[in-house]
């Protein structure tokens, strides 16, 4: 009988940022439990991923910081690790794509690829911005998507509609440093002779059964339009070097997935990518699909070594308040500042019960207070009314008793529902199966409440005997979802490291430790002080509208600052209070246009130096690609009147 291995993946982060939500419940988290279902199942399996540290969002972001790239990259990396630490997310390796193993590894792979025909080159026209006096990669230009309108769509991509989007589709682009228009120039490129697998590649995709329905459906509608060469090149110098190519490095969507293989080359096991047996699973949000459904699926079966993904399951996006939690809009709340807000599993809960498998979900604090109170109320209720029976009817030894029919019948429910999760963690459908476990925390309290032991001296053992047999069972059966709060379960119980097959079996005896609630009610205001604490860092404040002190202010005064070409220094009226604010304005207005003016301006900011002046707040502003307009009141009203 050949032994399957499982080689379970989720989309690489980039570090031009911190994680946030968004990425953990998209593809880090959901790939946790899943790996940890299958150990504990005793398969053999390992979870790989690492961070994407090339590409222009990485230079775009050393840029906007005054940083080298790799400076960026490292700064990030640890923030990644300690964030992934801290949601108690275990991988087998969490590498990185800026190491010479995977340089070489990418580069063997171009090789490949191109001693079998699939590499060639062309002459294109690429964007130049004349201000900056550099071609353009994809990430330093946005614009309006062509598909569906969204503004602010990137080079590669469009983030609203998911679509992968050449530059020069663009509708408006804009260079994203200095927001000039660019000028088109020629340039030679490499290419990935993608239509050349086009029709293995949607033979595949067409009778693929792991994927998700929203993957397939896209990959299938994508494949169907046509597929395109595929310019596996950019102008600069962060990324992976195209060793037959002076001054070009791979496209990041290139490298990227490629380091999948490095990792698990790093790990020792570099054969499982050529091996039958071996089961690859991805994890991805759906802004990923194309890449993990397209590009890299067809580089693999243009190599033609390496196996092709079992299962491919992607996300839809979790939105904060209506808001896609992403870190190029500033919308998210960081992963590191929410578990030092609130224990690591009270959010795994939380967030696993907002899985967006289907569709996206909005997620707010009021079911952030439902699923934790949730957790408190239905999984801890019952686990601590357990342990104080054992302690208080049996001095914390409670031996196997005959059962009665309705103990029997809650055993065989537990039976039940292990099987219809076992079945739903197979089928990769996590959430499900956590409602699954919740509900038998649910029947065990209703089972508590209609035996009432605490009345009926003869039904105390077999009652709390039963019970702690559902305990053992939903410590087990938690332990991929909650693994610190499950771990703890089991050790009130005596006994550590059950694995699930062990749900089934019923104890000869119950020797309970010491214990104490697993947890409590959680109140939402105290959570949303403490994520909104400021640490060494400026942070995005998460708290609603009116936490803003928005005002109206006149500007009394406007002057060029001295040795900056693009800061202006106001003096703003705000009520009887003048403040100064320092804004970067003079490429769109002259200091005379702007005195007199009433402005909006948010007070209630901590002051902050630039170019020598201290901003005492900031004022609002719209844009619309290399347009920059301040936002002013229509009628006349009085300095100091509150923005509502």
């Amino acid at each position: 009988m050949v032994e399957i291995k499982y080689l379970v993946t989720s989309a690489l982060p980039y570090v031009n940022g911190d994680l946030h939500l968004g990425h953990l419940v998209g593809c880090l988290l959901p790939a946790d439990v899943y790996t940890r279902f299958l150990r504990s199942k005793g398969e053999k399996a390992i979870y790989v991923c690492g961070n994407d540290e090339y590409g222009t969002p990485i230079v775009v972001a050393a840029e906007k910081q005054g940083l080298a790239p790799k400076q960026l990259a490292d700064k990030f990396h640890e923030r990644h690790k300690q964030a992934l630490e801290g949601f108690n997310i275990r991988m087998d390796i969490f590498s990185r794509t800026t190491t010479p193993e995977h340089t070489k590894v990418v580069q063997d792979f171009y090789y490949y690829l191109k001693q079998n025909g699939f590499i060639f080159r062309k002459e294109i026209e690429q964007y130049y911005c004349e201000h900056c006096k550099k071609f353009l990669p994809d990430r330093y230009i946005e614009g309006k998507c062509p598909y569906c309108g969204a503004e602010g769509a990137r080079g590669d991509q469009c983030e609203e509609c998911g679509k992968p989007l050449i530059t020069t589709e663009l509708i408006e682009p804009y260079c994203v440093i200095c927001k000039d228009k660019p000028v088109l120039k020629k340039e030679e490129h490499v290419f990935f002779d993608l239509p050349r697998v086009e029709k293995e590649l949607r033979g595949w995709v067409e009778k693929h059964e792991g994927m998700t329905a929203n993957a397939k459906n896209f990959a299938v509608s994508f494949i169907k339009e046509g597929l395109r060469e595929k310019d596996i090149s950019r102008n600069m110098e962060w990324g992976v070097p195209i060793p037959d190519a002076e001054g070009l490095v791979f496209y990041v969507w290139f490298d990227a997935p490629i380091g999948y293989i490095t990792f698990t080359k790093q790990l020792g096991k570099m054969n499982w990518w050529r091996e039958n047996d071996t089961q690859l699973v991805h994890f991805l949000g759906k802004d990923n699909i194309v890449f993990h459904t397209v590009f890299f699926p067809g580089m693999l079966i243009a190599e033609g070594e390496f196996i092709l993904p079992s299962k491919v399951i992607a996300y839809e996006y979790l939105r904060f308040s209506g808001s896609k939690l992403s870190k190029s809009k500033g919308t998210m709340i960081k992963a590191l500042d929410a578990v030092r807000a609130l224990p690591a599993d009270y959010w795994r809960y939380a967030l696993l019960s907002a899985l967006p498998e289907n569709k996206d979900y909005n997620f707010t604090w009021e079911f952030l207070e439902e699923k934790t109170n949730e957790l408190n109320d239905v999984i801890g209720n019952f686990i601590h009314r357990t342990l104080t029976f054992a302690k208080k009817f049996f001095n914390n030894i409670v031996e196997k008793p005959e059962l009665t029919q309705a103990d029997e019948e809650m055993v065989k429910e537990v039976g039940k529902i292990v099987k219809k999760v076992e079945e739903a963690m197979h089928n990769v459908e996590l959430k499900k199966a956590l409602g699954l476990v919740v509900g038998l925390a649910r029947k065990a309290n209703q089972y508590i409440t209609a035996e009432e032991p605490w009345k009926k001296e003869e039904r105390k053992k077999a009652v709390t005997y039963t019970c702690l047999h559902v305990a053992k069972a939903l410590a087990v059966l938690l332990k991929p979802f909650i693994p610190e709060s499950s771990e703890k379960i089991l050790e009130y119980l005596g006994l550590e490291n059950k694995k699930w097959d062990d749900v089934k079996i019923l104890e000869e005896k119950f020797i309970i430790k010491e214990f104490k609630p697993l947890f409590k009610k959680v109140e939402i205001r105290e959570v949303i002080e403490k994520i909104n604490k400021k640490e060494e860092e400026n942070m995005i404040k998460y708290d609603d509208f009116a936490k803003l002190d928005l005002r109206v202010g006149e500007v009394v005064k406007a002057e060029k600052v001295e040795g900056a070409d693009k800061l202006l220094k106001l003096t703003v009226d705000i009520g009887g209070e003048e403040r100064t604010l320092a804004a970067g304005l003079a490429k769109y207005y002259k200091p005379e246009e702007l005195e007199g003016k009433k402005i909006i301006v948010l007070v209630n900011l901590e002051p902050k130096k630039l170019r020598g002046v201290e901003s005492q707040g900031m004022l609002l502003a719209a844009e619309e690609g290399s347009n920059v307009v301040l936002l002013t009141v229509d009628k006349d009203i009085k300095s100091g009147a509150k923005v509502r």
